[in-house]
């Protein structure tokens, strides 16, 4: 297969993993009012915090955020809009400067642009793209209708995490790992797309943001080391910013 063929099928998988989207409550108290600390609520509520707070995850209405990665001799770009406000998504990724995948969320509509063909996504991938349009998903989990629960401790090199099962509305599941120590998230993992690990966390307007992503794919002959190199929130946009 082609690079730009691995690389735009990678993308794809990695675009739809689903990130967790989580609805933000309270610790699960017992009859006995005993405070549960490992259920999910627990842990999304643990990272929200270690990341800047709730306060500070809803002053950001929108981001906007390039990338680059270091891939068979290649420099990819990857350029993503995120519109919470408006429910508005972008994602382009090119390879010495000619874009490969784009995939548009815009006006209750998605598709994807790629290897010069245009396809219209179905209802149940706009529903989980909308996802995507949120910087920081994890509190909206329960009005986007994924499913969260917690199930169990995992080392994750050398790291203990709690690890959370995300299930989306079209049943698709997604694993996370959210680091015991710092609550910070370490990884999503999924069966059909491999893992994303995150580190370097950083931060970028009073929250914290993961800098560097490192992606295994099936789809890659090899991990993609993924480094941020601008992220802004709160931006003026427009529809344009989304063709």
């Amino acid at each position: 297969m082609k690079l730009k063929s691995i690389l735009a099928a990678a993308f794809l998988c990695v675009l739809f993993q689903g990130a967790a989207v989580a609805n933000e409550h309270t610790s699960l108290v017992t009859a006995q009012g005993e405070v549960v600390p490992n259920d999910p609520a627990t842990i999304i509520n643990a990272y929200v915090k270690a990341i800047g707070g709730t306060e500070k995850i809803a002053q950001i209405r929108n981001s906007v955020m390039t990338a680059e990665a270091a891939f068979m001799g290649q420099v990819i770009q990857i350029k993503t809009i995120s519109d919470a406000e408006f429910t508005r998504m972008l994602q382009s990724t090119s390879v010495g400067g000619n874009e490969m995948q784009k995939t548009i969320l815009l006006n209750g509509k998605a598709q994807v642009m790629a290897m010069g063909q245009v396809q219209e996504l179905p209802e149940e991938m706009v529903a989980i793209l909308k996802t995507q349009t949120y910087m920081f998903p994890e509190q909206n989990y329960e009005a986007l209708g994924f499913a969260v629960t917690y199930v169990g401790e995992e080392e994750i090199e050398g790291e203990n995490t709690h690890k959370l099962e995300i299930t989306a509305p079209n049943g698709m599941v997604t694993h996370e790992f959210y680091s015991a120590s710092s609550g910070l998230k370490v990884r999503t993992s999924s069966s059909a797309t491999g893992d994303i690990s995150y580190s370097d966390y950083q931060e970028v307007e009073g929250v914290l943001v993961p800098m560097s992503l490192k992606i295994k794919n099936p789809m890659l002959p090899e991990a993609l080391e993924t480094k941020i190199t601008s992220i802004k929130f709160n931006q003026e946009l427009s529809d344009a910013d989304f063709q």
